[in-house]
């Protein structure tokens, strides 16, 4: 039977396929595509397929996926106290958002993507600020300038001045700002370049007024965009009400931001106190670096600074910055900061999940220049299992105890490991976390591994991993085997069930290892905080070590109580101390100097901490205690010091005037009573309190700076209001 269908009809259902094929599919997609929102992925994955469907203009599509993926440029900012931000974008995803950028402004709009068309040669700008490509930047500069179009002109000449203002010759950025001064073409970004330019001229009243006129600019939106690759610029409220006053100064910093002695164009600088926390976002901007990756910033006032960077997060994907550990202290002739970044080097073993089927593994990666030693870092995780939760990462012991390795080789044995990782998570305030009994290198769990390279300083020269890295596609070991009934509780949380598990097995095999182990730890830490046994803790772990000649469990067990616990269970602990005495461990010289501490026998105290590898706060404290001045100030100048407002010349100089200037034995006891309660501890909410009646007692100026560096040092104040 044939079929006739009508001429009309068939051109009909063509055209309605054709229609569908050419707007309605693509349609569909940008439909979908909004609805998700322009910063969820989701949407970014339907604005490329909408970009990339074979009607779609390149004009708009390309703009619509790049404004999608890029988000408004915001910053990954790194401190001396931290890092963190930025956003979640690879290398690859910025050169494909690049070139399709590139070929959108390549070519010729119509008249109904014009604004698409400029957008996107503005963001093309922006991105090449972005990710620091100052020749890039140049040669689309001088295409817009060649451009027929008037605004494609405007913004090659604007993003052209803002270059200017970079190379510090703010005179011709201000030529060029001249010829725009009351244009139509005029716009946000033109404003608050101009708003710039007076701030870095120390024209901070003329600023504040510019900035305040920008805020009300009803296109908000689009200083919440971006402006020149960053949203360091868009809003400068917070730096005129909290921070301008306070670091106004006449001190310009100067430095350098390379990679493997390369200039890094277009790096932001920030500035925050030296709190030792971290202040992400970018409010506190007051620098950029040229195309010669050199930077000056705008005037500070004297005093202890943390000084940082911001950079976008894809240009860190094979980077790792050499940090130093200490403040920035300007006093009226300006500061140095130089930023180094190494580019990251090779594990050679393991390769990523890497199964180890014995008891031992090696760990080995390519040497690097200017070495002394190496550590391997485990990355644990809280939930092993899941990937998820809490992590850290801490040097591992090899199998003859040593942490530092001069050699591009380690060899590790996985049971010295699992003993080795105890800490205890923050949990749910009822119960322990189960890795805080079982340790580390769970069977079947996956172990991201990281090498860190360091020099004779103990500086971090460069490391495996990346300083914006997810621990994904990275060496790891995934130990074979599978965990034991007992262990299967621990990790449910079910501790009663495995304490019972457990001391049935020990009826039977009163050397069971697992069951001496695992008891010592639950009992040890307390399977609930306040239902702790440290008696039958004490009695597994030295059976546990009497056996087996190590020691180190038992104490270990007992090494992240605080002084607090040590003291309400003094005996125990002396008993586990004197049992385990001749042994090493982490943590052993912490341990012991809170445990003296506890005992007030602070020279015991300062003698253990003496022999540790890094100085803390606590062997200044007692030095100066022991009235032995010129030790403590060798001890703040060391540089295995860690960072502390306490690093100043200022103090250091206050702290060597009193061995040169005893201070009376009025003060020196006052003083003293001091130093004691902050050498056990004291309590946040009383160190406001401390601090006002010590200093009511003294008169001595070098003790008064002291204390006063002490007390900011510790927070005891609120951040803005002093």
């Amino acid at each position: 039977m044939k079929i006739k269908i009508k001429v009309k009809t068939l051109i009909l259902f063509s055209f309605l396929i054709l229609l569908t094929f050419v707007w309605g599919i693509p349609t569909a997609i940008l439909s979908i595509a909004n609805l998700f929102g322009n910063n969820t992925d989701t949407a970014a994955l339907f604005y490329e397929k909408y970009a990339s469907y074979p009607t779609t203009s390149k004009v708009k599509g390309g703009y619509l996926y790049a404004d999608s993926r890029l988000k408004g440029f915001p910053k990954f900012s790194i401190f001396l106290d931290g890092w963190g931000g930025g956003n979640n974008i690879s290398p690859e995803e910025i050169e494909k958002v690049k070139n399709m950028l590139e070929d959108a402004v390549k070519k010729t709009p119509k008249s109904s993507e014009a604004v698409y068309y400029t957008d996107s040669y503005r963001m093309l700008l922006d991105l090449l600020i972005d990710v620091g490509d100052a020749e890039a930047l140049k040669e689309w500069i001088s295409f817009g300038q060649d451009s027929a179009d008037e605004k494609i002109v405007y913004i090659s000449d604007i993003y052209n001045a803002f270059y200017m203002h970079v190379k510090r010759d703010r005179e011709a950025a201000k030529k060029i700002i001249a010829k725009y001064e009351g244009s139509e073409l005029a716009d946000v970004n033109f404003e608050i370049l101009k708003a710039e330019i007076e701030l870095f001229d120390g024209n901070y009243e003329k600023a504040k007024q510019l900035y305040s006129e920008v805020n009300n600019i009803s296109n908000y939106w689009m200083r919440r965009e971006s402006a020149f690759g960053s949203g360091g610029y868009l809003d400068r409220s917070f730096w005129f009400e909290y921070i301008m006053d306070d670091f106004r100064g006449d001190n310009v910093v100067t430095g350098t931001v390379t990679f493997e002695g390369k200039p890094m164009p277009f790096v932001e600088i920030y500035v925050q106190k030296a709190d030792g926390s971290l202040h992400g976002g970018g409010e506190s901007y007051i620098g950029i670096t040229d195309e010669n990756g050199e930077f000056e910033t705008m005037g500070l006032r004297d005093g202890l600074y943390s000084i940082g960077i911001g950079i976008d997060s894809s240009v860190l994907s094979d980077k790792v910055l050499q940090r130093s550990n200490q403040y920035t202290e300007l006093a009226g002739n300006g500061g140095r900061v130089d930023f180094t970044f190494r580019k990251t080097f090779d594990i050679k073993l393991p390769e990523p999940g890497q199964i180890v089927d014995g008891e031992e593994f090696t760990v080995s990666w390519e040497e690097v220049e200017g070495a002394v030693y190496y550590t391997v870092d485990p990355v644990v995780t809280e939930e092993p299992y899941k990937k998820s939760g809490t992590s850290f990462r801490s040097p591992a012991n090899d199998k003859n105890g040593n942490g530092r390795f001069t050699a591009n080789y380690a060899v590790f044995d996985v049971s010295m490991l699992r003993n080795q990782f105890i800490m205890r998570f923050g949990g749910d305030g009822t119960s322990i976390e189960p890795l805080t009994v079982l340790g580390a290198f769970l069977p079947g769990a996956e172990y991201p591994i990281v090498v860190n390279a360091y020099d004779s300083d103990n500086n971090l020269i460069t490391s495996s991993v990346s300083m914006r890295s997810y621990y994904e596609n990275i060496p790891s070991v995934i130990v074979e085997g599978k965990l034991t009934k007992g262990e299967e509780m621990i990790l449910k949380r079910d501790y009663a069930g495995a304490i019972n598990y457990y001391e049935d097995i020990l009826k039977n095999n009163p050397d069971d290892m697992e069951a001496l182990k695992y008891l010592t730890r639950i009992y040890g830490t307390g399977w609930r905080l306040d239902m702790g046994n440290l008696e039958k803790a004490y009695k597994y772990g030295k059976r546990y070590g009497d056996i087996t000649g190590d020691n180190k469990m038992l104490i270990k067990t007992f090494d992240i109580m605080s002084k607090d616990e040590i003291k309400e269970n003094i005996e125990i602990v002396k008993m586990a101390v004197e049992q385990a005495e001749d042994d090493i461990w982490e943590n052993k010289y912490y341990f012991l100097s809170r445990y003296y501490i506890v005992l007030g026998d602070y020279e015991a105290a300062r003698e253990v901490l003496e022999k540790s590898d890094t100085i803390v706060d606590t062997l200044a404290y007692l030095n100066m205690y022991f009235g032995d001045y010129d030790k403590a100030a060798e001890n703040l100048q060391s540089k295995s010091y860690y960072r502390s407002r306490l690093v100043s010349d200022k103090v250091v100089n206050a702290v060597r005037s009193l061995a040169e200037n005893p201070p009376s034995s009025r003060d020196v006891k006052s003083f003293n009573d001091f130093l004691l309660k902050l050498i056990y501890g004291v309590p946040y909410e009383k160190g406001q309190s401390l601090y006002d009646e010590t200093v009511k007692q003294i008169d001595n100026e070098n003790i008064r700076e002291i204390l006063y560096e002490i007390y900011l040092e510790n927070h005891w104040y609120d951040r803005y209001s002093d």
